[in-house]
């Protein structure tokens, strides 16, 4: 297997980056921000809201993986995700495991995503959670 470089996941998080961000500013998710501030307990209601958020675009990615073994971003940069030991297509255990470990690297502020330059087989925090590896080539 040929494993996807640093830099070419780089730029898959960027181009998916760009949908997140459509989604969390322009798709309206839970309440509106005059129903939040109206609330009982305004900064509670917002920072919930605020996390929930940010939680969406993550979970919607890892239906893709589950569904696709990609994301648009890896789709563009014609990187995909693989089990580790065999090179087949993610399970959707692994692809819950990977979400849950994506969820986990941005709560580290993307401290995960480091260990892709120190490991031999360029995995990141999620990817050693659900073992799997980011290749190159799409099937």
């Amino acid at each position: 297997m040929h494993y996807a470089t640093w830099t070419k996941r780089a730029r898959a998080l960027f181009i998916d980056s760009i949908w997140w961000t459509v989604i969390v500013l322009f798709v309206p998710l839970g309440p509106s921000l005059d129903d939040l501030l109206t609330a009982s307990d305004p900064g509670t209601s917002l920072l919930v809201w605020a996390g929930l958020a940010q939680c969406i675009p993550i979970v919607v990615t890892g239906v893709m993986w589950a569904v696709w073994g990609t994301s648009p971003g890896k789709r563009a940069t014609r990187i995909r995700i693989v089990d580790a030991d065999t090179g087949r297509p993610m399970t959707v255990k692994q692809a819950m495991l990977r979400t849950l470990g994506y969820l986990l690297t941005f709560a580290i502020c993307g401290a995960g995503f480091l260990w892709v330059l120190f490991n031999s087989r360029k995995q990141a925090l999620h990817d050693r959670l659900a073992n799997t590896v980011v290749i190159d080539g799409l099937a």
